[in-house]
């Protein structure tokens, strides 16, 4: 592979600026072979995943669970149901005039979600997201946790001073982020489900292929951060999970009865476009839970 994958676009809570650090505690603390099976549990954008396929990891060997729109692109990715040709000429329908993207997205958000196009919209919408936040279907409805991105000139007292864009990335290269991972990712494991109701595949892949050389990575939605449309008790999830494999699990907080705990980023103060400071920085934790033999 000769181009660096990147994930699609940004998302709340997503793992691109620590992807590395947490894949290398991956390779670091476990023996890792071509039979490693990863599972990428709430992938979203898929930041760990993108990096492991970056670092030589086999699509085969890599699962991802989002009950969100995520969880389809990543299915229809992985078993090359995405049609890249619809894509295209979707991608080419939005508007080349910068300052009209977000009326385009506001009308695809106003009607009912067009079933053939959902995993299309939803990855322009993403993109078109204030602040990265989430993006669901609720009843066939879209559903937004944020607002979407405007375009934005600096003026003479604006502590930016280049341009806001209305989307992140811009459609063309949206496209051919998309394009490379239909071409490099696929064989991957992608589910669209409950985290829940994905137990029992985990179950099959100890209880029934014997496979023991196992990783899993959960990335729930952060304790009193921005609405995801999706939520549950993480604890619960670490707990119907056979604990016969290491369980890694980010949050804001060291979470009680991890065995091992990471303090990955003590966070970025974040401000608006004036600069100006709007609430305290977020820190990042990777917790460990292990079965001790």
């Amino acid at each position: 592979m000769t181009s660096k994958l990147e994930i699609p676009c940004s998302y709340q809570g997503g793992k691109q600026r620590l992807a590395k650090q947490i894949v290398d505690i991956f390779f670091e603390e476990n023996r890792i072979n071509d039979s490693t099976q990863f599972y990428d549990i709430c992938c979203g954008s898929g930041a760990i995943s993108v990096e492991l396929l970056n670092r030589g990891v086999k699509p085969q060997n890599i699962h991802m669970v989002d009950k969100s729109p995520w969880g389809l692109v990543w299915q229809m990715i992985g078993n090359s149901t995405f049609e890249l040709s619809l894509f295209n000429d979707f991608v080419n329908s939005i508007p080349r005039d910068i300052t009209k993207i977000k009326q385009y997205a506001s009308n695809i958000i106003s009607n009912t979600v067009d079933k053939n196009m959902l995993p299309y919209h939803f990855l322009f919408l993403q993109a078109c997201a204030f602040g990265s936040t989430a993006t669901w279907v609720e009843n066939n409805k879209w559903c937004k946790a944020g607002g979407l991105r405007d375009y934005w000139l600096p003026t003479k007292t604006s502590n930016r001073k280049s341009p806001v864009n209305p989307m992140m990335p811009m459609p063309d290269n949206l496209y051919k982020r998309i394009e490379l991972l239909c071409k490099y990712a696929e064989g991957l494991h992608g589910y669209c489900m409950d985290v829940f109701d994905f137990i029992y595949i985990l179950d099959e892949e100890w209880d029934i292929k014997k496979n023991k050389n196992i990783i899993i990575y959960i990335d729930p939605p952060y304790q009193n951060t921005q609405q995801y449309g999706y939520s549950f008790n993480v604890y619960e999830l670490e707990r119907q999970i056979w604990n016969n494999a290491p369980i890694y699990i980010s949050e804001g907080i060291k979470l009680e009865g991890s065995n091992k705990n990471y303090l990955l980023s003590q966070g970025r103060t974040k401000g608006n476009i004036n600069g100006k400071s709007k609430k305290k920085p977020v820190e990042e934790w990777l917790n460990k839970f292990e079965y001790k033999q």
